[in-house]
């Protein structure tokens, strides 16, 4: 004689009706966002990926679109003298500019995570580069740091050029790689250290999330605070550093002093758009190669060791 299943208990009912009802509910909050996000993101995306692939012309009817196939990455590669120049100076830039933000990044957090008076202030101080990215000062200051100080009518007392880096780095006899690599990022000290507001704090709040327990058995151990930093500090922001790795890369390869991305606008200012987001998808695909090896090496050498 088989069983009778049991009814459901009213517990049992309540929780699923409770469950459903906040299913509806967080449906209906992100609603606006999916819709956002399908006009907004997915569309243009779509239709961005087709131009590359197109020929484009404006007609009094509107948008006209020949489908041209590899043409336009064939041009930019093989007939375009300039992208490939750009495209090698963009991934120079990220690679001068990116450890050099994550090394500040981290200093700044390890400083500012200090129990002292005051700190709210100085975190507040180094963010605010971050507030300020949208207005006229950050015009002003871009120009006197990619520009002479006469050029950008500032001051030489506190223009970018009042330290020559490549007169000291040539007296220590680097190699020429070293040398090339440091010059570019020490010449551009100023704007990264503008560039590592979110930066900072995201590694703040990943400071915060390690235990306090683990420093002290740390120091009951007998253990240095160099010794406490590569063993308990940097594998605990491990996440968070390469969420902050991945955020720099975004922001650096989609900014708009990125060689690759002003050319990009060229082209959109000469009414070359399929030519433009060739130029662009080329680059940005090249871009996710390099975060797809990078998250390999993440969960393949670092989360096996520290995980």
């Amino acid at each position: 004689m088989s069983k009778m299943k049991s009814p459901a208990s009213p517990l049992r009912k309540r929780r699923r009706g409770v469950e459903a009802l906040r299913a509806r509910y967080g449906a209906l909050f992100i609603l606006p966002w999916s819709i956002g996000m399908l006009l907004f993101f997915l569309v243009p995306i779509i239709k961005s990926v087709y131009y590359s692939f197109a020929e484009l012309e404006i007609t009094a009817e509107g948008i006209a679109s020949h489908f041209v196939g590899t043409e336009n990455f064939h041009d930019m590669l093989y007939v375009d003298t300039n992208y490939t120049d750009d495209l090698l100076s963009a991934f120079s830039s990220l690679f001068a500019s990116l450890p050099f933000i994550l090394v500040v990044s981290m200093v700044l957090a390890l400083l500012l995570n200090g129990n002292y008076r005051g700190r709210v202030f100085f975190r507040g101080l180094y963010f605010l580069p971050v507030i300020l990215s949208s207005g006229v000062a950050l015009s002003i200051f871009l120009e006197a740091g990619t520009t002479h100080a006469t050029e950008a009518k500032i001051s030489s007392a506190v223009s970018f050029n009042m330290i020559d880096f490549n007169a000291i780095l040539e007296g220590l006899n680097l190699p020429s790689s070293i040398e090339g690599y440091l010059s570019a990022a020490l010449n551009s000290i100023f704007l990264l250290v503008w560039q590592s507001g979110i930066q900072t704090v995201l590694l703040i709040a990943g400071l915060q999330s390690i235990p306090d327990l683990l420093y002290e058995v740390a120091r009951v151990e007998g253990a240095t605070k160099w010794e406490e930093f590569w063993f308990i500090t940097l594998p605990m922001l491990l996440r968070t550093m390469l969420l902050v790795v991945v955020f720099t890369v975004v922001e650096l390869v989609s900014s708009n002093t990125n060689a690759v991305v002003d050319l990009a606008y060229n082209q959109f200012n000469n009414l070359k758009y399929g030519s433009g987001s060739a130029m662009l998808w080329f680059y940005y695909l090249l871009v996710g190669v390099l975060l797809s090896l990078l998250f390999l090496l993440y969960k393949r050498y670092f989360e096996k060791k520290w995980g």
